[in-house]
């Protein structure tokens, strides 16, 4: 049946991208925590509320502050990254804001000048709470909370941006082609009955309702359950593991992904790339290597499209990819006839036998 085999094709091309996706929030979720860029967003957020980098500074430096902050790192320690790197608190509680931004500008901000946006933002709202100390310093915290919330959106953009550059990097390292894949399930029953019956058993472990189990995290996290610098490794090596896992349920799929490692590769030695022996490929090595260029170039005028449709569907998400998943599973279960139960067969009457008194319907007797 042609309807259903087109809905079983796209069934398999999108468990694979949903199981891309994993990988790509992974590798991103790797990222924020080796460069810690929750820590390197608020404080490039408080540097723009405060509208001082001095005062930033002192604000990180009150003991406040500092009892949050974790030792720099080593990637901090390089001169070329330093800015890339947060550094601080990758959490400050509304209060704890509050508390130390107003012991540093020592008392009443409506007694000194006002000088600076933060003076006068301060002035103003000591002026709304009508000098009650503790109106003012709510507002102080309210003011900080819908900073927060900018820079949540700010930190959202920016994910998507790095969803999208590490959906590059993941679809061109496993040689992710969407017109090869199409054609493959297409063309082969099999892998395509296979899939099918995989990304219905995916389906159905999922709870109702859930997302898969790597999702980003847009908004301000949670107050850390350990120092900052340990939480920053714990949160790196659960991406990790998770990335591997993605990895090698990719390679479970037996799609036509993937490179075919040259005979000198060691093994297991497989980078970021997903090196598996059906790929058709040869892996084009580094582009600094003699003729690297010449070989990236030819595979990248060959799969060109099929990797900008992977990158693109891919960066939307494994959210979106498992949801949809689950609404062409439901319609390919629903395409199906139900089978009918055997009718007995069609009862013929017999003719009367002479003499036979008619038992048929009264109505019918003259």
């Amino acid at each position: 049946m042609l309807g259903m085999e087109i809905l079983d094709v796209a069934v398999g091309l999108f468990f694979g991208y949903l199981v891309l996706s994993l990988a790509v929030t992974a590798a991103n979720e790797m990222s924020a925590a080796w460069f810690r860029r929750r820590a390197w967003m608020l404080r490039k957020g408080i540097s723009n509320l405060l509208d001082d980098d001095d005062l930033a500074a002192n604000l990180y430096d009150h003991p406040m502050i500092q009892s949050l902050s974790s030792p720099p790192g080593l990637l901090s320690r390089v001169p070329m990254l330093r800015g890339l790197v947060g550094r601080g608190p990758s959490y400050i509680r509304s209060r704890t804001f509050a508390i130390a931004l107003l012991d540093l500008v020592q008392g009443k901000p409506g007694v000194q000048a006002e000088d600076s946006r933060v003076q006068r933002t301060l002035a103003l709202l000591w002026k709304e709470a009508e000098n009650d100390p503790d109106r003012f310093r709510a507002s102080v915290e309210t003011w900080f909370n819908d900073s927060m919330e900018r820079v949540s959106g700010w930190y959202k953009r920016r994910t998507q941006l790095l969803l999208l550059l590490w959906a590059t990097v993941v679809t061109v390292s496993t040689n992710s082609d969407t017109l090869v894949i199409a054609k493959a399930l297409w063309r082969d029953p099999a892998l395509r009955q296979t899939l099918v019956a995989r990304a219905e058993r995916y389906a159905a472990d999922q709870a109702p309702g859930t997302a898969p189990v790597v999702v980003v995290n847009d908004a301000a996290p949670p107050p850390p359950a350990l120092p900052p610098d340990q939480q920053a490794e714990v949160d790196f090596l659960e991406a990790s593991a998770q990335y591997d896992a993605a990895l090698a349920d990719l390679a479970e799929l037996q799609l036509p992904i993937g490179w075919e490692a040259p005979a000198a590769a060691v093994d297991g030695d497989t980078s970021l790339r997903l090196v598996t022996d059906a790929a058709v490929d040869d892996w084009p090595g580094a582009i600094w290597d003699p003729g690297g260029f010449e070989r990236w170039f030819q595979a990248l005028d060959q799969h060109f499209v099929g990797w900008l449709l992977t990158i693109l569907a891919v960066s939307l998400g494994a959210p979106f990819w498992f949801d949809t998943l689950n609404r062409i599973i439901s319609i390919r279960g629903a395409g199906k006839a139900p089978e009918e139960a055997q009718k007995p067969p069609k009862e013929i009457p017999k003719p009367r036998e002479p003499g036979e008194e008619y038992s048929g319907p009264a109505s019918l007797v003259g």
